[in-house]
């Protein structure tokens, strides 16, 4: 990691150890209340203990390192958030041996309730406001556009002082479950079902591109929407970025859609530059009168 940068780890909450954040910051830009942060959601299908918060790193050393002196005068720093997750069968443990803080048995609204309360604890330490980037990717794409549908994904009011971002950029985004299931021979079953009950009729009710609400009315104005794919992702299909794109169009928001990121699915956090380059593009149209 660069060393311009100062790291700290924090805990927004205390049932978990995976209730934590990690903090990148810019100290020279400290005293600029313009800045953006940028804040990212990892993915993992809501389970995987290998995928965490430090999965960001490598994309902001590639922002630090490849970005020019002004765009990184725009930036106060990265932020990327943990959350509890739902068992894995690759990664098991004995509930009556291992600490509570310990266990990995979350399930919907539990993944969503931490980022709710991590971005509240962010909203207190470093008063981010509506100044900052939300990047989520995979299973962090779904959490991040949970959060403009309010108490229908997370079934309670969510924390007034929150705040939705200036921009969201999200990359091989789950947006819906059911036919994503099927269009996978439902493969993707157990994870699923780890992640959001055994009720199949449920699970779209909490999904992004099935959302009875309107995004029009959930998000602010002149909100940035820029989504972005691969068509050598063999995890997500192309039909879930189109589906977001449809919901977002039938509900009057305009977004922007990138098909051409390269790789597999997880290859743009393991290199990062196609991070840089998609959060650079952002700022670009975040500028943009």
């Amino acid at each position: 990691m660069s060393g311009s940068l100062k790291f700290t780890e924090h805990r927004y909450a205390a049932d978990s150890e995976l209730q934590k954040l990690g903090v990148w910051e810019l100290p020279q830009n400290a005293d600029n209340a313009a800045g953006y942060w940028v804040i990212y959601l990892h993915g993992g299908a809501w389970r995987d203990p290998r995928i965490a918060l430090y999965s960001f790193e490598r994309s902001v050393d590639e922002i630090v390192k490849t970005g020019s002196s002004g765009l990184k005068s725009e930036f106060r720093g990265f932020i990327s958030i943990d959350y509890r997750l739902s068992p894995h069968p690759s990664f098991p443990h004995d509930p009556t041996v291992t600490p509570p803080a310990e266990l990995r048995c979350a399930q919907h609204p539990d993944h969503l309730r931490d980022v709710w309360s991590a971005l509240a604890f962010l909203q207190r330490e470093y008063d981010i406001q509506d100044r900052y980037i939300l990047i989520g990717h995979s299973a962090g794409a779904t959490l991040a556009f949970q959060l403009p549908m309010g108490s229908v994904a997370l079934g309670a009011a969510p924390p007034p002082e929150v705040k939705m971002p200036a921009a969201f950029i999200c990359l091989a985004g789950i947006y819906e479950l059911y036919d994503f299931n099927a269009r996978h021979g439902e493969n993707y079953t157990e994870f699923i079902v780890a992640a959001f009950g055994e009720d199949q009729e449920s699970w779209n009710k909490v999904m992004p591109a099935s959302f009875s609400g309107s995004f029009k009315d959930a998000l602010p104005a002149h909100n940035l929407i820029l989504l972005a794919w691969s068509p050598q992702d063999t995890l997500v299909d192309e039909k879930e970025i189109d589906g977001m794109v449809s919901k977002l169009e039938r509900d009057g928001v305009q977004c922007t859609v990138r098909k051409n990121l390269t790789h597999d699915h997880n290859f743009v956090w393991e290199d990062g530059k196609q991070v840089a380059q998609l959060l650079s593009e952002a700022l670009d149209l975040l500028r943009k009168p």
